[in-house]
């Protein structure tokens, strides 16, 4: 009996893959249980039969939501002007639609049309170093695409063993061009991991067809250190853009599962990365589900990344920041066999409700897992990747499960728009500049000047109450040295005291800048009046929610704009207070919820009257009623003459960082931070 060939072989390994994913079980799935997202994908397709071309799946890169046609297909043209939009159509995401499509409908004509593309696409496109449709990423995440589109299409008989053999012969001559054009610094760099992923996932269920070089013995050693390099002990990862580590952690993913119904065991470290990378995402994301528009970042809704991860890792905590049940893109990729674990597994929350990742300088603390609890995130870190913003000592936040103070975004990567640089430097962020200069100096879209040094930041919890303290140093526009220091602390009852410390030879300006959630109205209370005050300066509203700001100096009202996502501009307003100062500025600022009281509270020296200046030590009490109150210590200078014990409504204290609970004129608990 002959050898049975090697088409025949892949056709009995999909028979296979057929059992286990179990294609019309999660077509059913889809049309019963995600009717919207299927109605959404069905005209999505109908577009696509007509080479009409939109952008705006959750994790495309750059989204463009203007539709766009060509009758005559051609894939070097930016129909806006933007290069990006090149990338997006050659990365073939969209054209997933026509296959499920097919699998909800069972109209044959859109896998048709698919394959047209695929075909179209490989007549058109040589590979030619430096061509707009063949850039190494794009050529990653295209190989990735056409990968799971072989599988379908061979499951459903719609493609023949002569198209299958040029559709990998495609792939072949693409992946060796990957090879030839790798360079260095692809290690360190989502771009070299997407092609990496593409390469053992196909090898994986193609290996016959594909070119016997090494080529797969190479691909899955450079994963394995472009991991090892790219992502922290704690999960977070180098470039500081929480976009592209999504697009790092799904594409691991992808890779994780095409080796399971492959029937190979997906290596440890891939697992336990994934495993870590979500984790991470866990953490970061708002009690919305969303994440945040950190650096070149989109808000976004992070569940059905989640829920991905939760059935591969068999996770509940995963599961718990999921999706309820498996969504659209989630089956597809998963199956049937998905949906039985997934239904199966419980749901969990962590034990903690913080994590501080020290390599990147990222904090996300929260009071807890509720959908309306208050949400913390600061940032001082490296600056990572090309993608990093300036964005030193950084503070968004939740209050009540609400947007509140955000990240501007990053709105547009093209070199001829100025708001591009804009939304990259320090004047876009919650954070203080000197002199009205960004201590990040952007060079154009993709490089800086100069950006700061930051130094590791510290952070200590005890009970609901978390105190962090970031400090960078940078340079004036005059090359004076300058050192910044912002301590935050935050308490789970719903209030942030903020001090900013910031020395810098010579006579300066420092402006403070908070940059409000689109959906946030900024009104000026009518009582508010200079010095600390026992009345809150700015009343922020989101719906019923309210959130007042407090501190020593007034803040302005200013038009801004935000950037949610891609290609897309908010108005919005940001708050900015604006002092001089000789040498050294301390200054505090506090944010906390209606029925809050804010004060500064005076503090003494042990067995003299004479009051420690608030630029020594920083004393603040929060009344959360009629009866109960926290004061929170900030100690900003060393007292290196006299006695070093200090005094507070008559309780003695001492260290970096103190916090008095009081309840009923008397001390409850004294807590050193």
């Amino acid at each position: 009996m002959a050898e049975q060939g090697r088409f025949a072989r892949l056709l009995d390994r999909v028979k296979e893959w057929r059992t286990e994913y179990g294609p019309e079980e999660a077509a059913a799935y889809l049309r019963e249980r995600c009717g919207g997202e299927a109605g959404q994908v069905i005209e999505a397709a109908g577009r696509l039969m007509d080479q009409t071309f939109v952008f705006t799946d959750p994790w495309d890169m750059e989204p463009c939501g203007e539709p766009y046609t060509f009758p005559e297909m051609r894939w070097n043209e930016a129909p806006n002007g933007d290069p990006e939009w090149v990338y997006m159509l050659n990365r073939h995401d969209s054209l997933q639609k026509l296959l499920q499509a097919w699998r909800l409908t069972g109209d044959e004509a859109y896998a048709g049309k698919l394959k047209w593309y695929l075909f179209h696409w490989m007549e058109h496109n040589p590979l030619i170093p430096g061509g707009e449709t063949v850039r190494t990423i794009d050529t990653g995440i295209r190989c990735m695409n056409w990968t799971m589109f072989l599988l379908f299409l061979l499951d459903g008989g719609l493609v023949s063993e002569e198209e299958t053999e040029r559709v990998l012969a495609g792939m072949g001559d693409q992946f060796q061009y990957l090879r030839e054009a790798y360079i260095g610094k692809y290690t360190l760099s989502n771009w070299g991991l997407l092609q990496t992923t593409a390469m053992c996932a196909a090898y994986c269920w193609f290996e016959e067809y594909l070119p016997g070089v090494g080529l797969k013995e190479w691909a899955w050693k450079e994963l394995e250190t472009q991991l090892e390099l790219q992502v922290g002990d704690d999960g977070s990862h180098w470039e500081q853009s929480i976009m592209y580590h999504m697009e790092v952690l799904n594409s691991c993913m992808k890779l994780w599962a095409v080796c399971r119904f492959a029937g190979e065991e997906a290596p440890g470290w891939l697992r336990g990365t994934v495993e870590r990378m979500s984790r991470y995402v866990l953490f970061a994301a708002g009690p919305d589900h969303r994440q945040l528009a950190q650096a070149d970042s989109d808000v976004t809704d992070v569940r059905d990344v989640l829920t991905k991860a939760a059935v591969l890792c068999g996770s509940p905590e995963l599961k718990g920041g999921g999706y309820k049940a498996l969504d659209l893109d989630s089956c597809w990729l998963l199956g049937s066999w998905g949906l039985r674990v997934y239904e199966n597994l419980a749901e969990g929350r962590p034990a903690e409700t913080s994590l501080v990742c020290g390599d990147t300088g990222n904090i996300y603390l929260r009071s807890g897992w509720e959908e309306d609890a208050h949400y913390t995130y600061l940032h001082c870190g490296p600056l990572g990747s090309s993608h990093g913003h300036g964005d030193l000592t950084q503070i968004c936040l939740y209050f009540e499960g609400r947007p509140f103070l955000v990240d501007s975004g990053r709105y547009s990567y093209r070199e001829d728009e100025p708001l591009r640089v804009k939304f990259k430097e320090a004047g876009a962020h919650n954070v203080c500049t000197i002199d009205g200069v960004s201590q990040a100096r952007a060079e154009g879209s993709w490089s800086y000047r100069s950006y700061g040094e930051a130094f590791r930041n510290s952070c200590r919890e005890k009970g609901p109450l978390h105190f962090a303290e970031l400090a960078y140093h940078g340079l004036t526009e005059q090359g004076r040295p300058c050192l910044v220091k912002r301590k935050v602390a935050v308490h789970d009852s719903g209030f942030w005291l903020i001090i900013n410390d910031i020395c810098c030879e010579g006579s300066h300006r420092v402006e403070e800048r908070y940059h409000l959630d689109g959906s946030v109205r900024a009104e000026r209370d009518a009582q508010a009046e200079a010095g600390a005050g026992e009345v809150p300066r700015w009343r922020l509203l989101s719906g019923d929610v309210c959130l007042n700001l407090w501190g020593q100096q007034d803040f302005s009202l200013e038009p801004c704009w935000v950037s949610p996502r891609y290609n897309c501009l908010e108005k919005s307003g940001r708050l900015t207070g604006v002092r001089s100062f000789e040498d050294r500025f301390t200054g505090w600022t506090a944010f906390a919820g209606d029925g809050i009281r804010v004060k500064s509270v005076p503090v003494q020296r042990a067995g003299d009257s004479r009051e420690v200046g608030e630029e020594t030590v920083t004393a603040v009490e929060f009344l959360l009623g009629e009866r109960e109150s926290w004061i929170i210590l900030i100690w900003n200078r060393e007292i290196c003459r006299g006695t070093k014990l200090l005094v507070c409504r008559g309780v003695p204290v001492y260290g970096r960082a103190v916090a008095l609970h009081v309840r009923d004129g008397e001390l409850c608990e004294r807590l050193r931070l």
